[in-house]
């Protein structure tokens, strides 16, 4: 995360969790499961309200994960996905 005051949005294009441990060595197929668009303002301002670090491996609670879906569940309808976005993402999805 960031203060910047000139950001809007982070998109976050997610794959599939994997275990806390080192991927050296490992293959792991490039594939999307879920995106998230989070406000960049209103984030930081909750991120600040409950004093949480902002910055690399800022602490987003769930709630706020799933407020911001926009893929596969369209939670957060801030800018809606068309249905041929949809399909799209659809040729990223796990095997």
């Amino acid at each position: 995360m960031t203060e910047s005051p000139t950001l809007d949005y982070y998109l976050i294009l997610a794959g599939p969790a994997s275990a806390a441990m080192s991927s050296r060595g490992g293959h792991r197929p490039w594939c999307i499961e879920a995106v998230y668009l989070f406000d960049a303002k209103q984030l930081l301002d909750e991120q600040q309200t409950r004093r949480a670090k902002t910055g690399i491996a800022s602490s987003v609670r769930a709630a706020q994960w799933a407020a911001a879906e926009i893929y596969p569940r369209a939670t957060n309808r801030t800018l809606p996905m068309s249905s041929v976005q949809v399909e799209l993402l659809k040729f990223f999805a796990a095997a």
